[in-house]
Parts: structure tokens; C-alpha cells; sequence
């Protein structure tokens, strides 16, 4: 064979070992991403899913590290990659998220990006007070009680500037909406507040707005006042309207609201039955003492209670007392009053 034939048989064959070569490692580096991509599967084949904490301001490689720590990718590398490719190294937020396993790599960042953390849901009833309130929040690990507390007795102007029903020098007692809530962990005690403050305008308040013609023409302060008696004396919902009833006719009258739930509020801690002591505690709440209106809320109550004040039921009531039961008996006349708890304690001393 001529030289030259020789050469240019060559120079055909020789870049073949290369392009396979070339081949086998693309396809190797290929499936390693693809393999990469898709998530770690559980141990044993058993469902199983992992939380995992990204700290405020951790970088994509950071998280990046931590998920692959934690087992929930096999690659940092290729995890970090797709955020690049993805531009969202500025959309990964902190918190605490909770994946299972085996879930990819792109459902994960999905995730991440979209802010999609683990929630905690808080159920707030009716009648609590600011503490008690704050308490509920630190016993499911959302938020500390006295940074609660410190926000709920000091709002700060950005909060008053915002919700204009808020009155200035007091606390915000009376204005924490009772509902279902959900947060994430780490979430801020000024953001549960908002929260909860933006819950009153919308229900709370709108109601209020709703009624601008109140008995004894109450202001929205003073219909919330009463509201939060009304809230803490009442046992059966039915009730509510009687028992805003009654204490507008004893303001309208001029006498002493008499209530057992204002006096509560002051004292150190809660009592089943009160003593005469108990209601010569001087202070303005103890509305055995001082007539009119206690200075603010006791408690938070709930849209039934301010209603009740708004749409109280007519009558001549002006005394009730708590049976066994949990249901009042109404009196109209003060001797009336003193046979029905007469009654009650008779009945209670029969069934020891």
C-alpha cells in the first residue's frame, strides 16, 4: 500500500478511541447527575422524613452542605449547581423545613425557595388574657413569653401607626384576637402580635364599625371593656346578651357593676370562689368598689362577647348568680338576688 494511502488511513482511525473514550465519560458524568439529582432513599425502604434547620443567612453552598449532611441529597456540588442555573441564590429562605427522603433534588430547592417551612398552629380560645396568651405561644415553642409580653404592654409606634384603633398609654389587652393561628419556628413576637392585631381590624373592629349605634352610647373601647366582662362571666353562649344586659342597666343606673371577673384580674392568681377580702382589693378594676367602667379589657374577648354588648338582650335584669352548672339565675330586685344564691348554696350543701 502507497504511503500516502497509508497515512490517510491513519489519520481516519485515531480519533476514535479518543470520542469513545469521550463517550463513556459523558455517559458516566451523566448518570452521576442524574443520579445525583434524584434523592437519597430511605433506609430499608422505609418512609422516613427528616427536618432540617437553615440558619438566617446561610449561603447556597452553605445549605447546600447541611442537606447533604443531613442525607437528604448525594451531592452538594450538584445541588449547588442547580441553584445557580436556577437564579435563585437569592430566593433560598431560612427556617426549618421537613422533607422525605428520597424526595429530588428539585422538589427540594423548590422548597427552599419558595418558603414552604414547617408551621406550628396555635389555637388562642376566647377569655384569655395578654400573659395567659403569651404563655400558650412560649408552651408551643414559638415565641418567648416575656418578649410576648414585653410587645403586648409596650407597642411600638409602627404598631399604633398601623392599627388606629390601638389607644395610646395603654396595653394592648383586649385587642389580641382569639383564633387559629399558623407560624413557623423562629418567627418574631412583634409578627405574632401583627398577626393577631390584623385578625381584630378584620373581624373584632369591623363589627364594632358596624354598629355605630351602641347602648348608652359606648365607644369602641368602652364596647370592648365590657365585652371582656361579658367574656369571663359567661358560661353558655346563650347567656351573653342577658349578661351584657344586665351590667348596662347597672351602668345606666348609676350602680356598681359588681363583678367577680374584674377583681379576678388583679389578683396574683385565680381563685374558685372569693373571699370578702378579695373584694376590697384596692385597685380600679375591682368594680365592687368603683363604678362605671374598669380603665380597660380583663381579658380578649371573642366576636360572640363584643356582639353580645352591641345587640344586648332588653329586660329589668340587674343581678345574677353562677348555679352549679355553669348557668346564671337573673334577678331584677336585690332581695330576689339574695334567695337565688340562697338557693344555690342550699343546693350545693344537699348534694356534698
Amino acid at each position: 500500500m502507497p504511503k500516502a494511502a497509508q497515512t490517510r488511513e491513519k489519520t481516519r482511525a485515531w480519533p476514535v478511541w479518543p470520542l469513545a473514550v469521550f463517550l463513556v465519560l459523558l455517559l458516566s458524568t451523566g448518570s452521576w447527575i442524574m443520579w445525583a439529582l434524584r434523592g437519597v432513599p430511605p433506609e430499608g425502604g422505609e418512609e422516613a422524613r427528616t427536618k432540617v434547620v437553615l440558619p438566617e443567612g446561610a449561603s447556597a453552598s452553605q445549605i447546600a452542605t447541611i442537606l447533604q449532611e443531613q442525607g437528604l441529597i448525594h451531592s452538594s456540588i450538584i445541588f449547588h449547581g442547580l441553584v445557580r442555573l436556577s437564579g435563585k441564590d437569592s430566593s433560598l429562605k431560612a427556617g426549618e423545613y421537613e422533607f422525605s427522603q428520597g424526595e429530588s433534588v428539585a422538589d427540594i430547592l423548590d422548597a427552599i425557595s419558595s418558603g414552604r417551612v414547617v408551621t406550628i398552629r396555635v389555637t388562642i380560645p376566647e377569655g384569655l388574657t395578654a400573659v395567659e396568651i403569651a404563655g400558650v405561644f412560649e408552651e408551643r415553642g414559638l415565641a418567648d413569653k416575656e418578649e410576648l409580653i414585653a410587645v403586648m404592654n409596650h407597642p411600638s409606634e409602627d404598631l399604633r401607626e398601623d392599627f388606629p384603633f390601638l389607644h395610646y398609654g395603654v396595653s394592648l389587652e383586649g385587642y389580641l384576637f382569639p383564633d387559629t393561628y399558623e407560624f413557623a419556628k423562629g418567627v418574631s413576637a412583634a409578627r405574632i402580635v401583627r398577626s393577631m392585631l390584623r385578625r381584630f381590624q378584620q373581624t373584632a373592629q369591623a363589627a364594632l364599625e358596624e354598629h355605630p349605634s351602641r347602648p348608652l352610647h359606648l365607644s369602641d373601647r368602652e364596647a370592648l371593656i365590657l365585652a371582656s366582662i361579658v367574656e369571663r362571666e359567661a358560661k353558655l353562649a346563650t347567656e351573653r346578651p342577658i349578661i351584657a344586659g344586665v351590667f348596662l342597666n347597672r351602668l345606666e343606673r348609676g350602680i356598681m357593676l359588681g363583678s367577680c371577673a374584674t377583681v379576678q384580674y388583679v389578683l396574683p392568681a385565680q381563685k374558685e370562689h372569693l373571699l370578702d377580702k378579695d373584694l376590697e382589693v384596692d385597685s380600679p378594676y375591682n368594680t365592687y368598689k368603683n363604678g362605671g367602667l374598669p380603665p380597660g379589657p380583663i381579658c380578649n374577648p371573642g366576636l360572640a362577647s363584643i356582639e353580645a354588648v352591641l345587640n344586648p338582650e332588653s329586660g329589668d335584669y340587674l343581678y345574677f348568680v353562677s348555679a352549679r352548672d355553669g348557668s346564671h339565675v337573673f334577678s331584677k330586685t336585690y332581695s330576689e338576688h339574695l334567695q337565688a344564691k340562697a338557693r344555690i348554696e342550699r343546693e350545693a350543701q344537699s348534694s356534698r
